[in-house]
C-alpha cells in the first residue's frame, strides 16, 4: 500500500531544494541515517549540476572560438565553400584527308539549361519559355520539377549564337547558357568505318576517334570562380589554367576515291539484291590504304539512330573463307620449292577427280593446264594435286609468311587476327581444302595486304591510314615517311612472273574476258566461296561471297582493288567474275583517271560495262 509523503517533505531521491534538505538536516527532526543519506544526494545534485555548467560553457567558448578563431583549416574549409572551378573544354582536332580536306572537325554550339534548385516559381518560369521551346506549359513546368535533385537540365540545344542571345535577353530565374564543341563530319556517311565516332563526354568511340583520341583531344582547361552560399556564382576566381587545343590526323585516304569505292559497291548491293559489301583501295607500294568502305555504312553525325552492328568495321574484324582468290598466295610455293615446273602440264581430269574419298570439282572443266592455266582457269582439281605435292607443312610456312593467322598492323583498333589452325591440326582434307581457300578465315585488309606484296616485287608491308600526326602549333609530330617493309615474301623472280604474266592472263584471257578495262592494263583474281553456317559445320544454301582482287597498270600497278560482295541474289548472278570484277574494275579504272595515271593501252577497246543503272 501506498504511504503518502509527509506535507513539507520532499520525496526521497530528489535532487532539487537543497536549502530545504540542509534546513530539514539541521532541525534533529529525522533519524541520522535519513539525514546522512539526504546530505548526500544534495551534494550529488550539485556535483551533476555543476558539470552541466561547465560543459554548457565549453560548447559555447567552442561556438565562438569557430567565428572569431583564426584556425587555417577553417579558413580551408570556408574558402572551399566559396570556391569553385569552371572547365574550359580544348578544340578537339581535325582530320583531313590526303588532299587536306576536312572530313571530321568540331564546332561551337551553345545550349540552354535551367538549375531547378534555383527556380522560386516554377509556373511562371515555363509560361516565359514554352512558346520558345514549343513545348506546352505544363509539360515544361513538370520536367523542371522532375530534375529538381539533378541540378541541371538541358532545354534546348544546337542553337546559334542569335538563338541563344534570344534566351538570354529574357533574363529568366535559373536559367543559363553553355557552350560546348559538336563533333561535325562533312562527308556524312563516306569514310565512317575509318573517322568512327565521339561520344557525348568528347571521348573517341571508334576507329581514328579512339585510335588517336589523346592526339584530338588535347586538354582542357580550368578557371576558378567565386560563389556564394546559394552556390551561384558571384565573380572570377584567381586561378586560370588555359585549354590546350587537341592536334590534327593527315590520312592516307582521298575522299575523291572514297566516293567511287563507294558509289560502285551501292551500286553493287542494289544490282545483286546481296546483303553487304566491302572494299579497299590501297596503294601496292607504300601500304598507303588510299579508301576503306564497308556498306551498308552510318552517318557518324547521328551515330545514335543506326544499329550498333553498321558500325562495326568488317574490312578489319570479320575473317571469311576466301575461295579461290586465295590460290594466288599457294600457287607461288609451288615455283619455290621446285614441286612444279612454269611449263609443265597438270592432268586437271575434265572437271572431277576424287582425292581419296572427298571429290573436287571444277566449274570449268580441264584437261591438261600449266601453272598459270590452273591460275587463269581458277581449277581446283589443279590446285588441289599442287597442294598434295607440296605437304601441310610448306603450305602452312607460306600461308603465314604472307601475314595470314596476324595483324597486319594497320593503325586502326578492332583488327583480327582471322584464323588459320597450328599445324598440327591441319590433315590429309586441309592439303586440298587450303590451296582452294578453304579451311581458314582472312580479314578482307590481310587479303589485299597479302596481293599488294605479290604486285610490288615481294614485300609484305605493314597497311596504314593516317600519314601524318600535326600538334597544335602545326608542328609535325609523325613524320610523313614511308613505313619500312615487315619482310621479303616471294624472291623477285617469281613476284615478277605472277605480276606479270599469270594474274594479267586472268583478265585478258578468262573466261570471256569481261574484266578488260578501257583504257588500262589490270592483273587479279577472282574468287567464289561458299558462306559458312553460323555455329554449325557445313555451308549455307546457296549462299555465297563474291571476291575479286586487282592491280593496275601491270607495268607498274599505281593501285590495288578489293571488292567482296556477300550473299547476293544467285538467281541475278553470284560469281566473283560477275559480281564483284565489275565493280573492281571500274573503281581502278576511274581511280586511274583521277590520278591522272597515263593510260597502257591506248587504242585498245575493253570490254567492261559503265555501270548499269540500278532504278
Amino acid at each position: 500500500m501506498n504511504q503518502e509523503t509527509p506535507r513539507g517533505l520532499k520525496p526521497r531521491g530528489s535532487l532539487t531544494g537543497a536549502a530545504d534538505c540542509v534546513r530539514h538536516a539541521g532541525n534533529g527532526a529525522m533519524p541520522n541515517d535519513d539525514r546522512q543519506l539526504t546530505l548526500f544526494q544534495c551534494r550529488a545534485g550539485a556535483a551533476v549540476l555543476s558539470l552541466v555548467v561547465l560543459a554548457l560553457a565549453a560548447l559555447c567558448g567552442r561556438l565562438v572560438a569557430i567565428q572569431i578563431d583564426d584556425d587555417p583549416r577553417v579558413r580551408d574549409l570556408a574558402a572551399r565553400q566559396q570556391r569553385g572551378r569552371i572547365i574550359l573544354p580544348a578544340r578537339r582536332g581535325c582530320t583531313y584527308d590526303a588532299r587536306g580536306r576536312c572530313v571530321a572537325g568540331s564546332r561551337s554550339m551553345k545550349e540552354v539549361f535551367v538549375d531547378p534548385a534555383m527556380v522560386a516559381d516554377v509556373d511562371r518560369l515555363a509560361a516565359e519559355l514554352a512558346a520558345r521551346l514549343d513545348e506546352a506549359p505544363a509539360e515544361l513546368a513538370a520536367r523542371i520539377r522532375a530534375a529538381e535533385s539533378l541540378r541541371y537540365l538541358k532545354l534546348a540545344d544546337h542553337l546559334t549564337d542569335e538563338e541563344a542571345e534570344a534566351f538570354r535577353s529574357l533574363r529568366p530565374e535559373g536559367v543559363g547558357i553553355a557552350e560546348h564543341q559538336v563533333r561535325t563530319y562533312p562527308l556524312g556517311d563516306s569514310m565512317c568505318h575509318v573517322l568512327g565516332i565521339v561520344g557525348r563526354d568528347r571521348k573517341g568511340l571508334e576507329a581514328l576517334e579512339l585510335q588517336y583520341d589523346d592526339h584530338l583531344r588535347g586538354r582542357d582547361g580550368v578557371c576558378g570562380v567565386v560563389r556564394s552560399a546559394g552556390r551561384k556564382a558571384l565573380g572570377w576566381g584567381d586561378e586560370r589554367i588555359e585549354p590546350m587545343d587537341g592536334g590534327d590526323l593527315y590520312l592516307t585516304l582521298d575522299s575523291e576515291i572514297q566516293r567511287i569505292l563507294e558509289t560502285e559497291l551501292d551500286g553493287a548491293l542494289a544490282r545483286f539484291h546481296a546483303e553487304s559489301a566491302v572494299g579497299i583501295v590501297m596503294d601496292p607500294f607504300s601500304g598507303d590504304v588510299v579508301a576503306l568502305a564497308c556498306r551498308p555504312g552510318f552517318d557518324p553525325n547521328r551515330y545514335a539512330d543506326f544499329p550498333a552492328d553498321l558500325r562495326r568495321n568488317r574490312a578489319l574484324t570479320d575473317p571469311v573463307e576466301p575461295g579461290s582468290v586465295f590460290k594466288p598466295f599457294i600457287a607461288p610455293a609451288a615455283l619455290m620449292t621446285g614441286v612444279v615446273r612454269a611449263d609443265e602440264l597438270i592432268d586437271c581430269h575434265n572437271g572431277l577427280h576424287w582425292f581419296g574419298r572427298r571429290p573436287i570439282h571444277d566449274t570449268h572443266p580441264q584437261g591438261l593446264l600449266d601453272l598459270k592455266g590452273i591460275i587463269v582457269h581458277s581449277s581446283n582439281i589443279g590446285m588441289g594435286l599442287i597442294g598434295q605435292r607440296l605437304g601441310n607443312a610448306a603450305m602452312h610456312q607460306m600461308v603465314r609468311s604472307f601475314g595470314f593467322g596476324a595483324l597486319t598492323g594497320i593503325d586502326l583498333p578492332g583488327e583480327s587476327i582471322g584464323i588459320v589452325p597450328p599445324l598440327k591440326e591441319w590433315n590429309s582434307y586441309s592439303t586440298t581444302s587450303v590451296p582452294i581457300g578453304q579451311e581458314l578465315a582472312v580479314t578482307p585488309i590481310q587479303l589485299i595486304t597479302a596481293f599488294s606484296s605479290v604486285v610490288n616485287g615481294g614485300f609484305l608491308l605493314s597497311p596504314r591510314v593516317v600519314r601524318s600526326l600535326v600538334g597544335p602549333d602545326g608542328g609535325t609530330l609523325k613524320a610523313d615517311l614511308d613505313p619500312p617493309p615487315v619482310r621479303r615474301v616471294l624472291p623477285p623472280d617469281v613476284a615478277r612472273r605472277f605480276a606479270q604474266d599469270i594474274l594479267p592472263a586472268v583478265v585478258e584471257e578468262g573466261a570471256d574476258g569481261n574484266l578488260r578495262l578501257d583504257d588500262y592494263t589490270m592483273l587479279g583474281k577472282t574468287g567464289t566461296a561458299q558462306v559458312p553456317r553460323q555455329g554449325a559445320a557445313g555451308y549455307e544454301p546457296d549462299a555465297y561471297l563474291s571476291s575479286f582482287v586487282a592491280a593496275g597498270p601491270v607495268a607498274r600497278p599505281r593501285l590495288a582493288v578489293l571488292v567482296m560482295i556477300r550473299k547476293p541474289d544467285r538467281a541475278i548472278g553470284y560469281y566473283g567474275r560477275t559480281v564483284a570484277g565489275p565493280a573492281a574494275g571500274r573503281i581502278l579504272q576511274q581511280s586511274l583517271r583521277y590520278l591522272n595515271v597515263p593510260p597502257d593501252r591506248p587504242g585498245l577497246a575493253g570490254t567492261l560495262a559503265p555501270h548499269p543503272p540500278t532504278g
